[in-house]
């Protein structure tokens, strides 16, 4: 008969080769990855062909496409190229694709945030443009690079700044777009030649915790989503899975 305390080591062997194993298992499927120079982390995941039938630790609206060592985020308007992700401050900075490499942008659409869980930062400012307006008061300055042919001229306000002099901007112009700066990178006293770079520089967003997974992230687990069944479940520290927490004695 073995003896005594061969049996215990045994015992403890398989144990730690248990909780090494679900560890493993946690730590793998949360893995952080890179795109470039942007670090993915939770809630943060990087796509690939294996999220089209697998699940992954995250919000599912947070998935980032990397191309050419870009990292991509969807959103319900438009893609965005993200610049930086600051997970102490749960922020991240966003660059409109379409502007890039533009010299003298012309913003197509304004940011829609919908339902995902993100909010705008108090470290941004908004600027509010008028485009193509065929009617215009002679004296506010207008936007020269982006003069047309005819005689229609583009406009740019700090947002609720144009309503100060009463005119009708919204009936005059083709079009009024709202867009997103950071505060830092723009001169309110000279928007007309420093909005393009402050367009460049991107906006920020700070990110909430998603209304799914907040049990799940209080018990310290995981968010994770699934792609077959559509749902999210909370995937813990000791490689259980559970319906919302990882805390004994819930599911």
């Amino acid at each position: 008969m073995p003896k005594p305390y061969y049996s215990l080591f045994a015992v403890f062997i398989i144990l730690v080769s248990c909780h090494a194993q679900t560890h493993s298992n946690t730590s793998a499927v949360c893995a952080p990855s890179k795109c470039g120079n942007i670090s993915i982390s939770y809630p943060f995941w990087k796509k690939s062909s294996t999220t089209n039938v697998a699940g992954f630790c995250g919000y599912p609206e947070f998935g980032l496409e990397c191309l050419d060592d870009h990292a991509i985020i969807s959103f319900p308007s438009d893609t965005y190229q993200v610049a930086d992700i600051n997970y102490d401050d749960h922020s991240i900075t966003l660059l409109d694709i379409d502007v890039l490499e533009q010299p003298c942008p012309r913003a197509r659409h304004n940011v829609s945030l919908q339902n995902l869980p993100l909010s705008f930062s108090s470290l941004d400012l908004n600027l509010s443009f008028y485009f193509n307006c065929s009617s215009y008061p002679s004296s506010v300055q207008h936007i020269g690079c982006l003069q047309q042919h005819d005689k229609n001229q583009s406009y740019v306000f700090l947002a609720g700044d144009e309503v100060k002099n009463g005119y009708g901007w919204v009936r005059q112009c083709e079009d009024h777009v709202v867009v997103t700066v950071k505060q830092e990178e723009i001169d309110v006293s000279n928007l007309i030649t420093g909005f393009g770079d402050a367009m460049k520089k991107g906006f920020v967003l700070d990110w909430m915790r998603a209304e799914d997974c907040a049990v799940c992230e209080e018990s310290n687990g995981y968010c994770r989503f699934d792609h077959n069944t559509r749902q999210s479940s909370c995937l813990c520290r000791d490689g259980r899975t559970v319906t919302k927490s990882c805390r004994k004695g819930t599911l």
